[in-house]
């Protein structure tokens, strides 16, 4: 084998090496997000809900153990009635989501993780509003 096509094979191989790492690494892009990593998009997103005239108070907590997020808004039902807090909570997940795979979809992103919105400002118990289970991609709504 002369040393023109040694390098031409070692050339070759190269680029087939380099092709299979670049495919390996867009497939590994695309897997879901771990729970640290839509914990920390929904705790870093916590201060799209704190924009809103009438919230007096929102925080953000996560157990890993259960795979589950909690919400907790305290507002003022004088000024924002349930279909402004329904829109307050989706623009929040929405914003949480954004730069997320796929197409930037909050239920996506939460499908594989618990969801509790609760209700701040009452000391003696904080009633979940809503909630969203594992596998599903629903959010309920108590009334």
């Amino acid at each position: 084998m002369s040393r023109r096509n040694l390098y031409l094979y070692l050339f070759m191989v190269m680029i087939v090496c380099l092709s299979v790492t670049i495919i390996s690494g867009c497939k590994g892009n695309s897997n879901k997000d771990t729970f640290a990593e839509v914990g920390q998009k929904l705790s870093n997103s916590i201060k799209e809900i704190d924009k809103h005239p009438g919230i007096i108070l929102s925080g953000f907590a996560a157990d890993q153990n259960e795979k589950i997020f909690k919400v907790g808004i305290e507002y003022d039902q004088s000024q924002i009635n349930n279909e402004q807090l329904k829109q307050i909570v989706a623009d929040y997940l929405s914003h949480a989501a954004s730069n997320s795979p796929p197409a930037n979809d909050w239920k996506e992103m939460l499908k594989p993780f618990q969801l509790r919105i609760e209700k701040l400002g009452d000391a003696k118990k904080w009633p979940v509003i809503a909630e969203k289970d594992i596998g599903t991609t629903e959010l309920k709504w108590k009334e």
